[in-house]
């Protein structure tokens, strides 16, 4: 992929440097040409850290990487902070008792309502849990306690990182933020930080989307702004460019609309309507704010000329200990048939997993756990067994969740997702991801707060040359189409002017 002069201008920029990337800017092929570059640079004995929210982004980075990172850090915001500040140096402020293995638990179980509960918990059971205010951040309130009061933990960071690199920085939460920014200004450490407050689809969990547009304005960052869309038509570009006030100027008139269509049918009748304008042999997602109507709809478009298929979220999706990773490698390879046991110690977070005898132990017991599929019992004895052995901890509700997953053949899609020509998922589950066509309901996204209209950013950029706006009769579908006029007259537009109602 040829650079185009603002990547290539952020790549070559020193120092603390923001950049707001639309979707579709190609963000993440930047800050890999970017973190190269600076790899290949540096002449000290210093490294990087390049963090982000999810695993699959880590080996996103990791895998598109041409140069050696054996010695940087490449993984998620919890994984840093808890790998690299608080077990190491917790001992430093809290006393020899908390020198301890700690393995992590962010389940509802393990939640605890204050920051001393969730000290205590450290000691008492050695598990790092979260709060049931999920708003707020533990590991990261202890991550800034032990920055800030351990001289050696600041030495630590100042002596290994040069550069600290921090991926979709619009979902940070205020913690996050105080202590990234705390590395930064006190610490000296550099920082580079990428996001787009546009696609702020996590509010509700604690995402702080003013901490982006704070860094924004600091005097020690430079800023570049990415506004040119790759990935969707002009007609989509320009839609929505004209949801935010920071992008309208990008706005430019067309002649064609035919890539954007809003329908309004009933509720007996949005299928065979939708259908007249999805070419078959095109990629398309149905993209629901639930995954009810996510599988409903699929169903409904699937009996009325073409398959869709709906993508569920699997059981062990919602398992954010730091055994996750294996439950996820321990599925895709028992499910999917290229996936072998070699992927699977790619994917372990430690270097230097790869001798000889390790090999064979792990593939030795990734037999294991094969064999026993039919035993369940069995099955969580030897899944278990490979856990401990790579030093993680598993628990019962977690291998019940990873057998449900395997065992039952629907969840399987959802390994295999990008096989299928036509999909049906929450507009969630599809960030990150890009279609031909996409088709979207007007009634999930009434457009009256932030968190909405980021939703919807994110649902109408995933489309590449059709977007498909369907408009019943009902509450949340008029405010929807009272408050896109209102957007639109800011403009000095209206619907009309930017798509095709049919």
């Amino acid at each position: 992929m040829i650079l185009s002069p603002v990547q290539q201008k952020i790549i070559n920029t020193s120092g603390n440097l923001i950049v707001r990337a639309s979707a579709g800017t190609g963000k993440t092929h930047t800050m890999v040409n970017k973190i190269a570059k600076e790899i290949n640079d540096n002449r000290t004995h210093k490294v990087v850290a390049a963090i982000t929210f999810t695993i699959k982004a880590a080996q996103e980075i990791k895998d598109r990487l041409s140069v050696d990172i054996t010695q940087h850090f490449i993984g998620t915001n919890n994984s840093f902070v808890i790998e690299e500040i608080i077990k190491p140096f917790m001992k430093d402020v809290y006393g020899s008792d908390y020198d301890i293995d700690m393995s992590t638990d962010y389940s509802r179980e393990a939640k605890v309502e204050n920051f001393q509960d969730a000290i205590d918990k450290i000691k008492n059971e050695g598990v790092l849990c979260s709060y049931t205010d999920n708003k707020k951040n533990f590991i990261f309130e202890l991550a800034q306690e032990i920055v800030e009061n351990s001289t050696a933990c600041r030495l630590y960071l100042q002596a290994k990182y040069f550069k600290i690199y921090i991926d979709e920085y619009q979902d940070c939460d205020k913690s996050m933020h105080k202590l990234f920014m705390y590395l930064c200004d006190t610490l000296k450490i550099e920082t580079f930080v990428v996001g787009d407050e546009k696609q702020s689809i996590y509010i509700w969990r604690g995402a702080y989307p003013d901490a982006f547009l704070s860094i924004w304005n600091k005097e020690n960052f430079s800023k570049i702004f990415m506004g040119d869309n790759y990935r969707s038509c002009k007609q989509i570009q320009n839609y929505s460019n004209l949801l935010y006030d920071e992008t309208r100027n990008l706005y430019a008139p067309i002649d064609s609309l035919d890539n954007i269509i809003w329908l309004s049918p009933t509720a007996s009748n949005w299928v065979t309507e939708t259908l007249k304008y999805i070419d078959p042999n095109k990629k398309s997602a149905l993209l629901r704010f639930s995954n009810d109507n996510a599988r409903l709809g699929a169903d409904e478009l699937s009996v009325n000329g073409i398959k869709y298929t709906y993508i569920p979220q699997t059981p062990i999706a919602e398992i954010t200990t730091d055994t996750a990773w294996l439950y996820s490698a321990i599925a895709k390879y028992l499910i999917l048939e290229k996936y072998s046991a070699y992927d699977v110690i790619s994917e372990i977070p430690v270097e230097g997993n790869e001798t000889r005898k390790i090999v064979s132990n792990i593939k030795r017991m990734l037999s294991k756990i094969e064999q026993a599929v039919i035993d369940e019992n069995a099955f969580y004895l030897a899944v278990n067994d490979l856990a401990i052995y790579l030093g993680y901890e598993t628990r019962t509700d977690h291998l019940k969740k990873l057998y449900q997953t395997i065992t039952d053949t629907k969840y399987h899609v959802a390994f295999e997702a990008e096989k299928y020509q036509h999909i049906a998922i929450t507009f969630h589950s599809s960030k990150g991801l890009e279609f031909e066509q996409v088709i979207i309901f007007a009634e999930d996204y009434r457009l009256s707060d932030e968190s909405s209209l980021c939703n919807h950013y994110v649902a109408v950029t995933r489309a590449k040359s059709k977007l498909i706006i369907v408009k019943l009769n009902n509450f949340n579908a008029n405010c929807f189409q009272s408050n896109i006029a209102k957007i639109l007259a800011k403009s000095n537009l209206r619907i009309e002017n930017i798509l095709i109602q049919k």
